[in-house]
């Protein structure tokens, strides 16, 4: 075989082993925390773009992106609520993350990233949460997810609520 062929094979193969791993951690069943969230209460009635928080960047589809924010019925009430916000355990927030309104609009699958509140009495309260970063992956401590999230410590690390969407319902 000659060097070409050679490098066609390892690149199908590569492509081969990304895709089951990515089947493996996309694909799978998800937590049955949110696996109906499309069936909760939707934050936003119209879809959020641009940057809210002011501390987007280039996360969640950035500045250019699309969210849509669904909550479950444990934290529905306090996220409708006004300041303070804290959120009781079993709340769960489910984002989904377009590239733009026509990938909304054209059903396409979006990115999707959960936090669950799972403690009320963490010594750093940032660890009262726990994040997926997909429908089909598991919650867990993420440090990257939670330093990003303590900008919004004063409504218990979630930066979707009444008085930050008002200007999308």
């Amino acid at each position: 075989m000659n060097r070409k062929n050679l490098t066609l094979i390892a690149i199908a193969g590569t492509s081969v082993l990304i895709s089951g791993c990515a089947m493996l951690g996309l694909g799978g069943k998800p937590d049955p925390r949110w696996a109906d969230y499309k069936n909760w209460q939707k934050l936003n009635a119209t879809p959020i773009t641009g940057d809210h928080t002011g501390f987007l960047g280039g996360l969640h589809e950035g500045a250019e992106g699309v969210r849509e924010v669904y909550i479950n019925d444990t934290g529905y009430a306090v996220a409708n609520g006004s300041a303070p916000y804290d959120y009781p355990v079993g709340t769960v927030v489910a984002k989904e993350q377009y590239k733009n309104l026509a990938a909304l609009e054209d059903g396409k699958s979006p990115g999707l990233t959960i936090m669950v509140k799972v403690s009320d009495d963490a010594e750093n309260a940032a660890n009262n949460w726990i994040w997926s970063a997909g429908y089909g992956r598991s919650a867990g401590e993420n440090s990257f997810c939670s330093s990003c999230h303590t900008i919004a410590a004063s409504s218990d690390y979630v930066f979707s609520n009444a008085e930050t969407l008002a200007e999308f319902r």
